[in-house]
């Protein structure tokens, strides 16, 4: 009898004892972060990483949704662990954050509305640009046309998207993938202007200064999916036709 409640308890005991690991998410930034439902369920490739990294690190994620200004913010006051939201890597950020290795290349990307005038990158200059409160995106498009633009932040991306379609800023900077969902789901409605931008390093997973011993476990969880195929076979469900994602969206939604 000892011996068979002992067996119980070894075959529960790693369930019990899974950390938990609150990691901040961006509500609405396709196809990286997608809501399932409206309690904090998420889906998307940002989402699917880090639910295989608590796996093979014997975590348990809980999402929490935020915006991209939130994502730092809560990070420094220790109310999450982790955060994801397609974060590139800049040496500012890592002044203030740890990051794991770089798990996809960053790059901006230039949209405007399908009527619009703007056609190439030196049309930008003296217009409204929209962007993402928080993102890097302000810097590179000051820096990119020595301030000769006019910048509009927004909390969210979702946002910066509806004042490109009520007139209120001339075209928007997002990452490059999100652009090209945006511009896959809506051909006749947005443009791509302009080549891909590259930012920083790459993206990468932020933790705050004292969680060292947790990027090293997500790095090492990182490199062992790249080494057995799991990482391409996430990447090409994710970033294959966006007809593809949409199927994978009305999936998590049935």
């Amino acid at each position: 009898m000892k011996g068979f409640i002992l067996f119980i308890a070894l075959l529960f005991f790693p369930a019990l004892n899974a950390k938990t690991l609150v990691i901040g998410a961006l509500i609405y930034e396709p196809p990286f972060e997608m809501p399932a439902d409206k309690k904090n369920h998420f889906f998307g490739f940002d989402i699917d990483l880090m639910n295989e990294i608590c796996k093979r690190i014997d975590a348990e994620c809980q999402f929490k949704g935020l915006t991209f200004v939130q994502l730092f913010e809560q990070l420094l006051e220790g109310k999450i662990d982790l955060a994801v939201g397609s974060i590139s890597i800049t040496p500012a950020r890592e002044e203030l954050f740890l990051f794991s290795l770089p798990y996809l290349a960053s790059n901006g990307q230039y949209i405007a509305y399908n009527n619009s005038s703007i056609n190439s990158i030196d049309d930008i200059r003296h217009k409204k640009v929209g962007i993402e409160k928080g993102t890097v995106f302000k810097v590179v498009t000051l820096e990119k046309f020595d301030g000769d633009v006019q910048i509009i932040e927004y909390p969210t991306l979702p946002e910066v998207f509806q004042a490109l379609v009520n007139g209120n800023i001339d075209i928007l900077m997002a990452d490059k993938e999100t652009a090209e969902y945006w511009i896959a789901n809506s051909p006749r409605q947005f443009k791509l202007i302009g080549k891909p931008i590259p930012i920083g390093t790459g993206y990468g997973i932020m933790a705050n200064k004292k969680s060292q011993s947790l990027v090293q476990q997500i790095n090492k969880a990182l490199t062992d999916m790249e080494d057995d195929g799991t990482y391409l076979k996430l990447y090409q469900s994710y970033f294959a036709p966006m007809s593809e994602l949409e199927k994978k969206k009305n999936t998590q939604a049935a």
